[in-house]
């Protein structure tokens, strides 16, 4: 045990022959415009919810809501 030789054999470089490696590709700011657009959404969508949720308040404290007719 104290002499084995556990390292792990390379690969032969011949074997890799047929692997040709992709040209890097250039990112755009593609992602940056996503997140930035979902941050745009996301905080209209909210706003819009807060602000119906608030009317809907404002009327159940006012007592203007019919139900029925």
């Amino acid at each position: 045990m104290k002499n084995d030789d556990l390292r792990a054999d390379r690969d032969d470089l011949d074997d890799l022959d047929h692997f040709i490696p992709r040209p890097p590709t250039k990112r755009g700011n593609n992602l940056v415009m996503q997140v930035a657009a979902g941050v745009f959404l996301g905080g209209l969508a909210l706003w819009l919810v807060q602000l119906g949720a608030t009317m809907l308040y404002a009327k159940l404290m006012l007592g203007t809501i019919t139900f029925g007719g």
